[in-house]
């Protein structure tokens, strides 16, 4: 509605939108709507109510076969014309809904069959209109308890469907859009039940009630929209769709959201409700400000998972090192770089210096250390009361002293004489340094 919330939202869901697209959904679970009910409970009704354009493959059965992500920008500009384009067909328009429908059909068939097949690969849809609130929703196809006959669909239908609900309504981060028909005892729906079970505390869950139009006589939807039967936090909007004689009549979208408030308007029970629980209006109200909240919640913890991935490629990159060389002179010089820090690495190790890219020190001693240990296991007897001048008599002594004393004054022995002294018990000490 051109407010600062809404402006806000815009950017938030643009930047989870970014997200998505590079693949983070992949790694890092990003908030979301997902629509949950039973076939033919009325979703894809609602949510082209909530475009405001009619686009989805209508019918009876299955008729949602792939999950559709809807991203939906608002337009300022009343006068623009709405269009849309798909992930899969990048750069094409589609001003044209009508071929948007077929598109979809063509898309759904390429991937799941023509045979009613249901397959788990999304459809990405981007529709900009004057008409839509900034959500991104994704229809999910509906939990089928019987499979069509003459169909693609297996026995095991129910638990394909529910697997594939389950698979997108568990994550904490997902808002369940959940759609119940008012035909229906609510108590029995497996769509509640399985929001009930994924999100007890119902923080994440708003219901939607359809189909008020065709309850039995005399009974009426007040009760499940005010929470009365089974409660949730965020409460229900009831709605009120366009009945599938509305659609072949080809009724459109707006048509059919002015008859809805002229139909809640004019009840006896529901005008008397309070209005911003009655009406596609008022569902995209409701569903624009809890996808801002959830956003705007879980966004620094979004900031800091990404930073912790990063972190973690970013070891990932170093420990493998830099990218290998094209050109034969690089090469070489990589060549070179490598011996020349090996050979390197290889003198610190016996020197005992640090090395910095070496692995965590293992247990026990490596390198200098561990030739010094067999050095000292070799020369056992030159250590500890060991005396190198034992083979030398006071004489000899002496003598060294006098053949090294020159012209130099007496009483001040040079250092040569401890190495004239000292060299005969080093060679002794030579042969078995080099055998070791």
């Amino acid at each position: 509605e051109g407010g600062s919330l809404f402006n806000k939202l815009r950017k938030l869901i643009t930047v989870v939108d970014e997200l998505r697209d590079v693949g983070l959904q992949q790694y890092i679970n990003l908030p979301r709507i997902a629509v949950l009910g039973t076939q033919s409970a009325g979703k894809s009704s609602v949510l082209e109510s909530i475009v405001g354009i009619d686009f989805l493959p209508r019918g009876s059965g299955v008729v949602t076969r792939r999950p559709a992500e809807l991203r939906l920008v608002h337009e300022a500009d009343e006068n623009m014309k709405p269009w849309a384009e798909f992930a899969e067909l990048k750069g094409e328009k589609f001003t044209d809904f009508d071929k948007v429908r077929e598109m979809i059909d063509v898309l759904t068939d390429k991937i799941a069959g023509k045979k009613k097949g249901i397959v788990d690969k999304p459809i990405v849809i981007t529709i900009h209109s004057h008409t839509c609130p900034d959500l991104t929703v994704i229809d999910l196809p509906g939990i089928t308890r019987i499979p069509l006959q003459g169909t693609d669909q297996g026995k095991d239908i129910e638990k394909v469907t529910k697997k594939m609900a389950l698979r997108y309504v568990k994550d904490p981060r997902t808002i369940i859009l959940c759609v119940i028909p008012a035909n229906q005892d609510m108590t029995t729906s497996d769509a509640l039940q399985m929001a009930r079970d994924l999100d007890p505390k119902g923080v994440r869950t708003l219901g939607v009630i359809t189909k008020i139009d065709i309850m039995d006589r005399g009974t009426n939807a007040k009760r499940m929209i005010m929470g009365q039967e089974v409660p949730l936090r965020l409460g229900y909007v009831g709605v009120k769709n366009r009945s599938q004689q509305d659609i072949n009549d080809k009724m459109r979208v707006h048509k059919a959201i002015t008859d809805e408030k002229l139909f809640f308007s004019s009840h006896p029970i529901y005008s008397t409700l309070p209005q911003d629980s009655l009406g596609t209006h008022s569902l995209t109200k409701k569903l624009t400000k809890v996808l801002f909240t959830h956003i705007k919640n879980y966004l620094p913890q979004i900031v800091k998972e990404i930073n912790i991935k990063r972190r973690d490629v970013d070891e990932e990159l170093r420990n493998l090192g830099p990218p290998l060389p094209s050109s034969a002179t690089e090469k070489m010089q990589l060549l070179w770089n490598m011996i020349t820090e090996f050979c390197q690495n290889y003198k610190n190790t016996i020197a005992g210096r640090y090395i910095s890219t070496s692995e965590k020190a293992t247990k026990g001693v490596s390198g200098g250390a561990r030739i010094k240990h067999y050095y000292y296991k070799l020369y056992k007897e030159f250590i500890g009361n060991y005396s190198a001048t034992a083979n030398y008599s006071d004489v000899d002594m002496e003598r060294a002293i006098k053949i090294h004393e020159g012209y130099s004054m007496p009483g001040f022995p040079s250092v040569d004489v401890f190495i004239y002294l000292l060299q005969p018990q080093l060679t002794q000490l030579r042969e078995p340094a080099m055998e070791c």
